[in-house]
């Protein structure tokens, strides 16, 4: 397929105690190990956004992975959406946090064909009646109106799903097609650590 994925790192994880999150553990891999795994077996152009130099280094050791860092540095995932974007060598462009150990090659597949079908900017899943934007699939296009709030000073993410055209999908969709709804359950805080790894797969 025409798609690339991208995996924002580049967060402080600052309620997680300034933790890299991508170096938590679900069973016995890592969440970036995990992550590329998978994101590997959709496409064969995969990036990682990250400011740490260190952990980027080790990453380019280990994997035929792209590592780029934030060119808006300290603003948030949009600029990591930003970077992403910018970097896929690909058109569509699978995006996802490092912090979502769920991740699921199915649900980005159909979003991906909700995107082709609807020809919007983005496809996102939209669960318990509100959009993600992470773990979801943009056309490569969407970097122009990223970088332009960005340089209007603006950080939040969802803001870019009104300069852009969507299509959501539901968890019922989603489930209709074997897809669990948690694929998009991510970790901000302890607790949010200590209930993901309660999940079972």
């Amino acid at each position: 397929m025409d798609v690339s994925a991208v995996i924002l790192a580049g967060g402080q994880g600052r309620r997680m105690g300034g933790r890299n999150k991508a170096l938590l553990t679900i069973g016995e891999e890592l969440f970036i190990d995990r992550q590329i795994r998978v994101c590997f077996a959709w496409s064969d152009d995969v990036v990682v956004v990250s400011n740490d130099g260190v952990f980027a280094e080790q990453l380019r050791e280990r994997y035929r992975v792209t590592v780029v860092s934030d060119t808006y540095v300290g603003e948030g995932p949009l600029a990591g959406v930003f970077a992403g974007l910018s970097a896929a060598a690909r058109p569509n462009v699978w995006v996802l946090a490092c912090d979502q150990p769920f991740l699921h090659s199915a649900a980005a597949s159909l979003l991906y064909e909700r995107l082709k079908r609807d020809n919007s900017m983005a496809a996102l899943p939209v669960l318990n009646g509100r959009p993600q934007p992470l773990h979801a699939v943009y056309r490569k296009e969407a970097a122009e109106s990223a970088e332009t709030l960005l340089r209007q000073g603006e950080r939040r993410l969802l803001t870019l799903l009104d300069r852009i055209s969507w299509s959501g999908i539901t968890e019922d969709e989603f489930l209709r097609d074997g897809i669990p709804s948690f694929f998009a359950e991510d970790v901000d805080t302890p607790e949010d650590y200590d209930r993901v790894r309660r999940i079972r797969t």
